[in-house]
């Protein structure tokens, strides 16, 4: 089964599309099934990274879940079916059948149900009370070690005071904080705590806020060093859409002043400490129409990860700036270092 898996993944992302009825614009982008709209805005990563995202409503996945969802069915069916056309000899299915999609009916279907957040006052209220209180704590081996994970990036003490990082020191007692200050309603809300009432950044305590117009309104958290099995490296806040970060500092600056775009909000600290403008999207692969206003007045110079996503996620958002009158050029003058942080930290 996973080795059919990874075949089946390996099946040209475009072809499938083209297959089910879409057209392709430049051989990389269309028009999202999955929500309304006038001008092609999902956009494909070819092979090897073989992925579709759109930067209109947020969608992404691989060529099955591009599959399932067109077709409205569910992972396992699209699977087989992938299999039975596009694998030669497969024989996984007794009736092996063509799937015939009219792509009026994907059009015309009513767009997947948006999950509404409206953001509330008291959620500032959450996040900067969980500061002061985890700032507040006695120091521990975990905050120790977080400290010395900081340093090891380039982030040193000016840079925590300046964008005021905090480490969750002791998880169990910053949990029995929020549970006792805030109802379980409002700390499921504002995404802080998940389904089953904990505190969300289990694994995760080294803690970034995201300011607007002076307040928190995001917190993403981050493991010491590499995660443990079955985690990722960052932890954002259940169910909130996320925010672009250190966007305040960029509101008042001069008409075609040069803004950098990075990957990561470690990136983007190291560069407003070497004395430049940077903002973070936390992703190279999510990027919100409704963000192109925060740039319409700036020279756009991104400056992604030196990986495949990265690369590709470059490339697309630029094409994305341009076609909406902003200017935009890559600047990869990391390029032969991971990112920004590590080209700092050997040149330097």
């Amino acid at each position: 089964m996973d080795n059919l898996l990874q075949r089946v993944k390996e099946i040209d992302i475009r072809q499938v599309a083209r297959d089910l009825g879409f057209e392709i614009v430049q051989s990389r982008r269309m028009n999202c099934p999955f929500h309304v709209e006038d001008s092609p805005s999902l956009v494909f990563y070819p092979p090897p990274q073989n992925e579709f995202h759109c930067f209109g409503c947020g969608k992404h996945g691989d060529v099955i879940n591009l599959y399932a969802d067109a077709c409205q069915i569910d992972f396992k069916t699209a699977l087989e079916e992938l299999a039975t056309r596009y694998i030669p000899a497969y024989d996984g299915v007794r009736h092996k059948t063509i799937r015939k999609l009219d792509i009026k009916s994907v059009y015309t279907n009513k767009p997947l149900p948006e999950k509404q957040f409206k953001f509330k006052p008291i959620y500032s209220e959450i996040y900067e009370r969980f500061q002061q209180f985890c700032l507040t704590q006695p120091a521990t081996e975990s905050a120790r070690k977080a400290a010395e994970y900081l340093r090891g990036r380039g982030i040193d003490d000016w840079t925590i005071r300046h964008f005021k990082l905090f480490v969750i020191k002791n998880y169990i007692v910053a949990n029995d904080f929020l549970k006792s200050n805030y109802s379980l309603e409002d700390l499921k809300a504002c995404g802080i705590v998940n389904d089953k009432g904990n505190l969300v950044f289990f694994v995760h305590p080294i803690i970034i806020p995201y300011y607007q117009d002076g307040r928190i309104v995001y917190l993403q958290g981050r493991t010491i060093g590499n995660p443990p099995d079955g985690a990722s490296k960052y932890q954002f806040l259940s169910g909130v859409p996320r925010s672009i970060y250190n966007l305040d500092s960029i509101k008042k600056l001069r008409p075609n002043s040069e803004v950098y775009l990075t990957e990561g909000a470690f990136d983007c600290m190291t560069l407003v400490k070497h004395g430049m403008m940077a903002v973070s999207l936390g992703s190279a692969k999510i990027f919100k129409k409704e963000w192109m206003k925060y740039f319409k007045k700036y020279k756009i110079l991104i400056s992604f990860d030196n990986d495949t996503a990265g690369i590709n996620g470059a490339n697309a958002l630029i094409e994305d700036f341009l076609m909406a009158g902003i200017l935009a050029e890559k600047r990869d003058w990391n390029k032969g270092f991971k990112d920004i942080n590590e080209y700092f930290g050997r040149t330097m």
